[in-house]
């Protein structure tokens, strides 16, 4: 697309086009949950959940190391993403990233035990519809007259084209930064990536399949939450348990315990220590409250949460309801994540579901601030290479055709 470019003595004769109508444009509403945390909470005092429903005894459970038998033949999966853009005055490009990290265990020795896929999606944020040529209009054919229709399913749109994908920027919104709207965008497609790995995880391998972040992933659309998540619902021989390091803004505890009903759950975990609701009112999320209630080895009981943000999913598919806990990890540094998965699993061999947990608990141990597997996921997925040459090669374009002061300097 870069090819596309128009040098300066055209681009100067015109007159400022602002961005293109054909191309979708993010709305309010989502430009709004870039502003949320990772589990639904707003800027203010609202709460993140609808509902918090505590199940069986609040006693903290210990988590032990699965069996080496129970691991022979099996896998442990890791989807994680990544995202970045270029900022340029009248465009942005857009780098999202999926990785699929396997790991395989087997008391024979094998040539490999561990296997990396990627999944990628390029992008322009078109700003100004001049700064490009006729050419252009030789891409962009995947996302034209998008926004017609409000049940598209990014997953098609990535799905069915191998070219970049071309979105707009919307002026008329409560954000006026271009750079706050690519920034969205590209966050948007890395979590539909990390949605559509999941369609990607071989049916014939048993294991477990470890997702980063939240059950609900907070910029995608619904439409492909439930289409992937209603997918892996549907194995049978392997567990999906979503982990997060982001403690820091998980308010499930300091929301469960400010309901008056959970008065006695208060006083369980803090027994004759004039622990109040005006207190609990203060803290900014759990991680205050976890290593007071948790020892080394422990997760925390299961906590039935519904968040704000998504309640149309569970309203719609109830076996999705999010079921979370959290847990400490037993060599130090005692690092906490927060675990979910749908509820669906609570139905089925709690036997394997707790394996499943034991698993990611496990790998936990293995790595530092999140289970081992999901850490090289992270490093797989990352694009800092990608961003300089992508960098240099604009740069060049840009030099080329008498267009350098588009740069952006924040």
């Amino acid at each position: 697309m870069l090819v596309t470019l128009s040098n300066a003595e055209t681009y100067n004769k015109q007159p400022p086009a602002g961005p293109p109508d054909m191309y979708p444009k993010l709305t309010n509403y989502e430009l709004e949950d870039l502003q949320k945390t990772a589990y639904g909470q707003v800027l203010g005092r609202d709460y993140a959940y609808t509902s918090l429903k505590l199940i069986g005894d609040p006693c903290p459970i210990e988590i032990e190391t699965p069996k080496p038998d129970s691991l022979d033949g099996k896998f442990v999966w890791s989807i994680d993403g990544s995202n970045n853009t270029l900022d340029y005055s009248a465009f942005h490009l857009l780098l999202s990233r999926a990785a699929i990290v396997e790991y395989s265990y087997s008391f024979k020795p094998k040539n490999s035990h561990h296997e990396v896929r990627t999944m990628d999606c390029g992008g322009v944020c078109m700003v100004d519809g001049n700064i490009f040529g006729d050419g252009v209009h030789l891409f962009g054919n995947s996302t034209a007259n998008v926004q017609n229709n409000p049940d598209v399913s990014w997953i098609d749109v990535i799905s069915n084209s191998d070219e970049p994908l071309i979105v707009s920027f919307d002026p008329d919104t409560i954000d006026k930064k271009p750079s706050s709207h690519a920034s969205g965008w590209s966050i948007k497609f890395m979590q539909t990536l990390e949605l559509m790995s999941l369609g990607e995880i071989p049916s014939n391998k048993s294991g477990v399949v470890i997702r980063d972040g939240a059950l609900f992933p907070i910029c995608a659309t619904n439409v492909d939450t439930v289409k992937s998540l209603s997918k892996a619902l549907k194995w049978d021989n392997k567990f999906m348990i979503c982990s997060s390091k982001r403690i820091s803004e998980s308010t499930l505890f300091v929301e469960l315990l400010m309901n008056p009903q959970n008065e006695d759950l208060l006083q369980y975990y803090f027994p004759e220590q004039n622990i109040s609701t005006t207190i609990l009112k203060k803290l900014p999320a759990d991680y205050l409250l976890l290593p007071k209630i948790l020892s080394p080895g422990q997760r925390t009981p299961f906590i039935e949460a519904i968040p704000r943000s998504r309640s149309n999913i569970p309203r719609e598919c109830p076996e999705l309801t999010p079921i979370c806990c959290y847990y400490m990890r037993k060599r130090a540094p005692h690092t906490i994540i927060r675990l979910e998965f749908p509820r669906k699993y609570l139905g089925n061999d709690l036997g394997q579901l707790e394996w499943a947990l034991q698993c990611v608990a496990w790998q936990h141990e293995l790595g530092t601030k999140v289970p081992h597997v999901q850490e090289f996921a992270d490093r797989q997925c990352q694009l800092k290479s990608e961003v300089q040459i992508l960098k240099n090669i604009t740069a060049n374009t840009l030099l080329e055709r008498g267009l350098e002061t588009l740069e952006v300097y924040e």
